[in-house]
């Protein structure tokens, strides 16, 4: 089963947003590293359940706009629309190219894998792969996979650890039963559970490994994480 891993938060000045989570929120956010090749960085706060939020910046805007990586793109998007907010998110898996057979087989269209790596902090290097479903930035949003080297991204220590559990991520689209299909088929997640709201709109869910998937009739992302609620 796919888990989630983490969402992307873009900033200008990711500083300051960090700095206004940690005040209002009392989250403990630890520094992530440098992605030199894509002239990107990033800060982290680290959940209970193997989850955490990235707040990823632009150091390098040359690099970051002449990547060829879809969420590098998406950020460099997000700098030219001035979309200090979440843009994207990951699902983790450990069968990327069971996943990569599939999208050939089905004939999905996909960017990747493409790999990554930066320096933590005491110097060691963590390595990863992403897969990306194509999708319009400027109109939807299609989670991309990401599978970990080793045991993955995980806090530094014990107190870098925040006492709150990711649970839920929501997906605004504006046709849910169209969108339910592409996701169904493209992440292989079956029917979803129709939960129907007060608005006389229903909610498509599917289960994850550590929470919970929506699909909402609207736009922009929104996840909780315990009281602490990350939306645009």
């Amino acid at each position: 089963m796919l888990a989630f891993d983490h969402l992307v938060v873009y900033g200008e000045s990711i500083e300051n947003d960090i700095e206004k989570a940690s005040k209002q929120n009392e989250v403990v956010v630890v520094k992530g590293g440098h992605h030199e090749p894509w002239g990107t960085y990033n800060y982290l706060a680290f959940m209970n359940n193997n989850s955490y939020i990235e707040w990823l910046g632009i150091e390098d805007k040359e690099k970051a706009h002449a990547s060829d990586n879809p969420l590098i793109q998406h950020t460099a998007y997000a700098h030219q629309q001035k979309m200090e907010e979440p843009i994207q998110f990951a699902l983790r898996t450990n069968q990327m190219d069971k996943l990569i057979h599939h999208f050939n087989k089905q004939e999905i269209p996909y960017q990747g894998p493409f790999p990554g790596s930066r320096v933590k902090p005491d110097g060691s290097t963590l390595k990863w792969r992403m897969l990306f479903p194509k999708y319009q930035m400027n109109d939807e949003i299609l989670p991309f996979l990401i599978e970990w080297e080793g045991e993955g991204n995980q806090p530094p220590n014990e107190e870098s650890v925040n006492e709150m559990d990711f649970s839920t991520i929501q997906v605004g689209v504006s046709d849910i039963q169209k969108a339910s299909k592409q996701f169904e088929q493209t992440y292989r997640l079956g029917q979803p559970k129709i939960i129907h709201n007060q608005n006389e709109h229903y909610i498509a869910e599917w289960p994850l490994d550590n929470g919970r998937l929506q699909l909402v009739k609207g736009e922009g992302l929104k996840a909780n994480f315990g009281d602490l609620v990350m939306s645009r």
